[in-house]
């Protein structure tokens, strides 16, 4: 059985199984401490409740464990089964503690990015949403991108990247339609992130991986709430972003026309932008480091965007060593 105090004596195993350092846990232990202290309060508390406070078994492992045992989670991508023989715990307490407890407390304590996007309620079906747990979360100062950017006019350069995750294939010939990309030749959900050189600020995921990367970027509606004077890098995937968006300052590498070759000139300003770009590929490779959010994707659909935004979370907090997203 592993246990915080086993894995405290080795801080270099600590650091790759939780992605986090010691100083770094108990300081968003203490943060978590008190988020769940109070979302338990609501919990029993709440009006229908027609069981009696402190019914039932005391829980096996304390807060510290259980939310070590979350990060290994989302690090290793181990399976439950093996997750429930070093905790000593069932599989369903297991999963039950990670979705329906630790996943909004972390969501609200975390510096997670944004999730505004006027056309999100396409992205996933009636039913995952039905069976999606309610957290119930403070409201945030700063709720959109516009927001987010007006209240930090510093913020002078942003990059929109998309990335792609496999995904089991799907039964239905219509979800297996839909979630095949022809680029990773592949079933796979396409994520797209709005980024600084050192934080991820906006996320718009859980899609299907047939869709475009211009089709996503037009529907999550991110371009028109970013101000003027605000330039956003690109890559080629968006080519005629700069057309549909006259008002913003897109920047994009020039793509190779039929039957014409790029000129020298154009290869070399290709290769500043892929340079300039580069944070956002950095932002990937970080990602990717949670076994969570690389390889094959296990989860419904509709809960990859809320793992995404935790690990993008637990990124900013490394980053910037705040519980705030700036």
């Amino acid at each position: 059985m592993i246990t915080l105090t086993k894995l405290r004596r080795k801080p270099r195993h600590f650091q790759k199984f939780t992605g986090l350092t010691l100083c770094e846990f108990d300081q968003l232990l203490a943060q978590v401490t008190l988020a769940y202290e109070q979302a338990e309060h609501q919990r029993r508390n709440r009006p229908e409740r027609t069981r009696q406070i402190g019914a039932g078994r005391p829980f096996a492992l304390s807060l510290p464990e259980r939310l070590l045992m979350a990060l290994i989670y989302l690090r290793l991508y181990c399976s439950l089964s093996l997750l429930s023989y070093l905790f000593d715990l069932d599989e369903s307490n297991i999963c039950r503690e990670f979705k329906q407890r630790l996943m909004p407390v972390l969501l609200e304590v975390l510096p997670v990015p944004l999730r505004d996007a006027p056309l999100r309620n396409l992205a996933n079906c009636a039913q995952d949403n039905a069976d999606k747990p309610k957290a119930v979360k403070k409201p945030r100062r700063i709720n959109t991108l516009e927001e987010l950017l007006a209240a930090h006019p510093e913020f002078k350069e942003l990059l929109i990247d998309a990335t792609e995750q496999e995904v089991p294939q799907p039964e239905d010939k219509l979800a297996r339609k839909q979630a095949y990309s022809g680029k990773q030749h592949d079933h796979t959900i396409k994520t797209q992130i709005v980024a600084t050189k050192t934080l991820i600020v906006h996320v718009f995921g859980g899609l299907p991986g047939s869709l475009h990367d211009m089709t996503v970027l037009r529907a999550s509606g991110v371009l028109h709430q970013i101000p003027k004077g605000v330039k956003v890098r690109q890559d080629k995937g968006y080519e005629g972003a700069e057309n549909a968006y006259p008002d913003v300052d897109v920047i994009t590498p020039i793509k190779k026309k039929r039957h014409q070759k790029v000129t020298l000139l154009g290869k070399a300003y290709n290769h500043l932008l892929s340079i300039l770009r580069m944070p956002v590929e950095h932002h990937f490779a970080r990602l990717q480091r949670f076994g969570c959010l690389s390889g094959l994707w296990r989860g419904p659909q509709s809960g990859h965007e809320d793992v995404f935004c935790v690990v993008s979370g637990l990124l900013n907090f490394r980053a910037t060593g705040r519980f705030e997203l700036v």
